[in-house]
């Protein structure tokens, strides 16, 4: 994988966000993730890599969470290398 992008996710009352929400992104690999979840809603902040550029990456994960109720906020980081 050839980029990284710090990812948060948030989920009120959407599909049901967890620890094994990210590993049905096709075309990327989770290195870390954090959950918190209270009463409805529930946030993931992960540090993923994907071999798209940031802004395909983006436009991508963005449609994946919009089709699931969930929010979500990229934010690229350097190429890896």
């Amino acid at each position: 994988m050839a980029h990284e992008s710090l990812v948060i996710i948030l989920s009120v009352g959407g599909s049901p966000l967890d620890r094994a929400s990210l590993a049905e992104l096709p075309e990327a690999t989770v290195a870390w993730q954090r959950l918190e979840c209270e009463g409805s809603a529930a946030c993931v902040a992960a540090r993923v890599r994907h071999a798209d550029p940031s802004e395909a990456f983006g436009a991508r994960i963005r449609g994946w969470a919009r089709a699931r109720g969930w929010t979500v906020t990229v934010a690229p980081s350097e190429p890896l290398g």
